[in-house]
């Protein structure tokens, strides 16, 4: 280094000691002298206080703030200085080791997600689908967007999603002038079908009832509707067609695609616990009990004409479906019963009289009654024809024809005159409660007969005419299976015709006796029935100071031994459900049977007379202790208070007097 700085220099032995002074110098100045290799240790640093105190100076001036020594440390590298000892340097502080992630806030979970999916694609159809229905578009593409709405409404869901958000007055609002548009109306009834199939509530306003009407009202030919052409049509049936095969379509006739049939359908597919208690009102006000009537003698006068089976079986269905809408409706609505008695001069009660007369016969022909049948005459049962579905359909129709004329004439005085006026019905009922059931398997005798005591209690309490005609009438003895294996008295049974009271008193000491034989069984099942036995599977043994249930060991005759008493106290308790059910059959059509006769009595000291010859000793105290059972259990089960149990009291009260 002296000879690089002193080149300029002559001689380098002459500059050798000027050039060291210089170095000093700037050593002292720079204070880097202590990084220069060979410069002598009193050269380095001399000591001079005043040169400290430069220093000091200088280094205020030229230096900035004091940094910590974790973050001004400088580590020699081992290549610049191989030989140099490694000085441990100050702690250094390194920062813990922190895992990074994102919070995200508000994170649906899985099902709300495919919920809100499903709601979603369920409002963009709805959109679509509602935009195509409106009256500014084509009819063609109308036709479209309702047969594909009514596709997606024969899935289940799709109907669900539909229903709660109170889409259905909306799209049928929508719809309101369908009717003008022959093809149009189809769909739209088509549409209505669908949504019909649920059990659960039809979301139905009066505005979307009274289309369903005015769709019933339409005429089915094509002078009286816009028809795009018949191809369009037929493509549109079998459309609807294919349809109404994929939901449950037992009473509709798919070769009878018309808007009449489904919109038919539609309304008879309701009742008023669906619908709501609106719908009895709406329904008489917008004409729709109208078309009910019409169908129901429709479907009757086809009784008399059809004689191949299928169509008889569609006429019976056709009536009975007509009048189960017809019995929800009139139920507790003296308007609706008393409309349906006066609309065209009380169709609905001679159509039920007629329907009822040709289900009396049609009985007898297709019964389903067991073949090991006793006849009081011993004449065996016309069996002429084994098949099912046919004699079920006429009890069925049976069944609900009773059921409205109960309700038209309950309390009815009206009712009760005009149903007793048409011919024969009251023969009919008493035919009913006598001679029917012995056509009909032995669990289906009870309801008929019960329902024939109906009709004819509501037809004499508030008609003097018909209860004169009941007491003047002649009939066959009641029949009943119980009695032909010889139980019972024989003194009992009259052969031949008898005078309508007769038998009746007839079959109320015949019941009432049933009634008490089966009540002294259950008495003797229940006393005979075994004492419980200590258990003998085992015995309680003492061991380690604990008390431990121990088994015995079990033989083959011992184990045979306990299943024969399981068995027969399983035969027992079922002779005795039995014996119980059969003893409050038996008092309910007695105590029914008493009321009859106590309403005959009524107002007609003839009547009590007539009564009176025919029950034993001339006592009515059997009837009023059969009618005071009857009526502490109708006050246990039902409200107090009713009619029926003013109408039993009163009986009661006239009977003890008597």
């Amino acid at each position: 280094p002296l000879e690089s700085l002193c080149q300029s220099c002559n001689s380098i032995l002459k500059c050798r000691v000027s050039c060291k002074l210089v170095l000093i110098t700037i050593s002292e100045n720079l204070d880097f002298t202590e990084d220069l290799p060979g410069v002598p240790e009193s050269v380095k640093k001399p000591i001079n206080k005043q040169g400290d105190k430069s220093k000091e100076n200088t280094r205020k001036i030229f230096s900035g703030p004091k940094r910590s020594p974790t973050k001004a440390v400088y580590n020699a590298r081992h290549w610049n200085h191989p030989d140099s000892e490694e000085l441990p340097g100050p702690p250094v502080v390194k920062p813990q080791s922190v895992t990074l992630y994102t919070v995200v806030q508000h994170v649906k979970h899985f099902n709300d997600v495919v919920e809100f999916g499903e709601n979603q694609e369920f409002t963009d159809d709805i959109e679509y689908l509602l935009s195509g229905l409106k009256s500014t578009q084509p009819l063609n593409t109308r036709c479209l967007s309702v047969i594909s709405l009514a596709t997606k409404c024969a899935m289940p869901s799709f109907r669900m999603h539909l229903r709660a958000h109170g889409m259905v007055a909306m799209v049928f609002k929508t719809l309101d002038d369908s009717q003008h548009h022959q093809n149009l109306s189809l769909c739209t009834a088509a549409l209505m079908y669908i949504l019909s199939r649920d059990r659960l509530n039809m979301d139905l306003d009066r505005a979307s009832l009274d289309l369903m009407i005015r769709l019933l009202e339409l005429e089915q030919d094509a002078s009286s509707a816009k028809l795009l052409n018949e191809k369009d049509m037929n493509k549109i049936k079998e459309k609807i067609r294919r349809l109404c095969e994929t939901v449950h379509n037992k009473h509709l006739d798919l070769e009878n695609i018309t808007t009449g049939h489904l919109a038919m359908e539609t309304l008879l597919s309701l009742t008023s616990k669906r619908a709501g208690d609106w719908f009895k009102e709406e329904l008489r006000l917008l004409g729709g009990l109208d078309h009910i009537v019409d169908k129901v003698k429709e479907c009757v006068d086809h009784l008399s004409r059809d004689e191949d089976e299928e169509k008889l079986v569609a006429s019976l269905w056709g009536a009975e479906r007509c009048l189960r809408v017809l019995e929800s409706v009139t139920v507790h609505n003296p308007e609706n019963q008393s409309y349906l008695i006066a609309y065209k001069d009380s169709q609905l009660i001679i159509s039920s009289a007629k329907a009822l007369q040709h289900c009396e016969e049609l009985i007898q022909q297709y019964n389903r009654a067991e073949n090991s049948i006793c006849i009081a005459d011993s004449k065996p049962l016309p069996h002429l024809n084994v098949t099912n579905h046919v004699g079920k359909a006429v009890e069925d129709c049976m069944r609900a024809i009773i059921g409205v004329l109960l309700n038209l004439t309950n309390d009815n005085e009206w009712g009760s005159t005009k149903t007793g006026e048409q011919d024969g019905l009251i023969g009919t009922a008493m035919n009913c409660v006598l001679q029917v059931p012995k056509y009909l398997p032995q669990e289906q005798r009870f309801d008929i007969r019960v329902l024939g005591l109906g009709l004819l209690i509501n037809l004499v309490e508030y008609s003097a005419r018909n209860r004169h005609c009941l007491v003047n009438m002649e009939t066959s003895c009641s029949f009943d299976s119980s009695f032909c294996s010889g139980e019972g008295d024989d003194n009992l049974r009259i052969a031949g015709q008898v005078h309508a009271v007769q038998a009746l008193v007839q079959l109320f000491l015949e019941r009432e006796r049933a009634a008490q034989l089966a009540e002294s069984k259950t008495d003797e099942l229940i006393k005979d029935a075994p004492t419980t036995q200590h258990d003998k599977s085992g015995e309680w043994q003492e061991t380690s100071g604990e008390i431990q249930w121990v088994s015995t060991e079990k033989t083959e005759g011992t184990e045979e031994k306990h299943k024969k008493e399981d068995d027969d106290e399983e035969l027992d308790l079922n002779k005795a459900l039995q014996h119980a059910g059969k003893h409050m059959e038996d008092c309910i059509v007695a105590s029914y049977t008493a009321l009859l006769l106590g309403c005959l009595c009524q107002e007609s000291p003839i009547n009590v007379t007539t009564v009176r010859e025919y029950l034993p000793d001339g006592d009515f105290s059997i009837m009023t202790e059969m009618l005071k059972k009857f009526l502490s259990f109708m006050n246990l089960t039902c409200a107090v208070g009713t009619t029926g149990q003013k109408s039993i009291s009163r009986v009661i009260e006239y009977l003890e007097h008597c």
